[in-house]
């Protein structure tokens, strides 16, 4: 962006931001610098000022250099207190739980083998609750918050499990109204991170368990997944975010301003269903619910090999909902979720994947397993 007095540059996709960092350096535009961006980033760096400011943060530890899997158990135990945990590559988006030390040295043989130079964050594993990402700006403060619907299970253990779960959009006000204490949580969390003169937009990450207790997870400069950028897009009283990323730089005021709607607000939540290793047999079809505005796409045809879904958008189909009522929207994507059967076929794959052949010996070579991405 050029200004009569001020340059930017602004990247709105995540592997454009160290190259841009770069190009300000080099510039002397303003904005994150390399050094910024790395420690704005980083799982283990994002948390110290948060931390240091009084702001709740997870236990977390850093696992690196030649692998040693008892010094490593004992560095879970001390620093993050125990099982389960979530463990995630530093310089890869992969993560997964480990529930038990078992699972943590059968992870430990699988990953000590691939590479020896790989640095893995292991973090406490926290439930019940909501996960929710911010879209904040250092003046107007909150725009928008996306949050997971049910709090019984963590988005990555449905990811694991190939089991559906949904994600709803809050504007400032449908955010006080569900999630009290956010708004101020990420207030605070701009002032303990970022100088007083920095002008600029934030996603911040975080975990709700009620407003007095809020865990900060960390930051990203823009949506992390299709699935937030497509709820993000869904709302048409809501600012599209780059617009938001554009404005937060110079002194428009008319959009950032945060406070109560004219008119009633839409909600809106995305419901997905994860793949699942297998061939998907039949898109089923998925009734219309009573009271809200729905769309299905799919995103695997009929016949399509699958793997296990490992991030947020492997999904064999998503569910687009619209209600004026909350309470309204929040249950018939229950409804969607709980009797909604996608079949797959796992057999087709059992000649290709002998680790199959071996899980599922004493099943019928023409036997069709029928696997649900729904609860049970």
């Amino acid at each position: 962006m050029y200004a009569a007095t001020q340059r930017h540059i602004v990247a709105f996709e995540r592997c454009l931001q160290r190259a841009v960092a770069r190009i300000r350096k080099e510039m002397s535009v303003e904005g994150f610098l390399p050094e910024q961006l790395e420690q704005l980033l980083n799982l283990r760096e994002a948390i110290h000022n948060p931390r240091k400011n009084g702001l709740a943060t997870l236990r977390q530890c850093s696992l690196s250099g030649s692998p040693q899997p008892e010094p490593w158990l004992e560095a879970v135990r001390s620093q993050v207190g125990g099982f389960p945990v979530v463990v995630r590559c530093a310089r890869e988006k992969s993560s997964g739980i480990l529930r038990t030390e078992r699972e943590f040295r059968q992870w430990f043989i699988r990953n000590s083998t691939i590479n020896h130079r790989s640095e893995y964050v292991v973090q406490e594993y926290v439930e019940d609750g909501h996960e929710f990402t911010a879209l904040c700006t250092a003046k107007g403060g909150l725009v928008a918050c996306i949050a997971s619907v049910e709090t019984h299970r963590t988005i990555l253990e449905c990811i694991q499990s190939q089991l559906p779960f949904a994600m709803q959009l809050f504007s400032v006000e449908q955010t006080r109204d569900h999630l009290p204490g956010v708004e101020s949580f990420a207030t605070q969390v701009i002032k303990a991170t970022f100088s007083k003169g920095y002008k600029g937009a934030i996603f911040i990450k975080g975990f709700y368990k009620d407003h007095n207790d809020i865990f900060f997870l960390g930051f990203a400069l823009e949506p992390e997944s299709e699935t937030l950028r497509t709820l993000l897009s869904m709302s048409r009283s809501l600012t599209p975010w780059e617009t938001v990323v554009i404005e937060s730089h110079y002194d428009v005021n008319d959009n950032l301003q945060n406070g109560h709607a004219a008119t009633p607000l839409m909600h809106h939540c995305i419901i997905n269903f994860p793949t699942a290793e297998g061939v998907l047999i039949h898109q089923t079809s998925i009734p219309r619910r009573p009271t809200s505005q729905m769309r299905v796409s799919w995103r695997c045809a009929e016949g399509q090999e699958m793997s296990d879904s490992i991030n947020i958008d492997d999904n064999v189909a998503q569910v687009y909902l619209s209600n004026m009522d909350h309470s309204n929207l929040i249950r018939e994507a229950q409804d969607i979720m709980r009797n909604t059967d996608i079949t797959i076929d796992r057999n087709v794959l059992l000649d290709r994947h002998s680790v199959c052949r071996r899980n599922m010996s004493r099943l019928n070579p023409r036997e069709l397993i029928r696997s649900c991405t729904t609860a049970d």
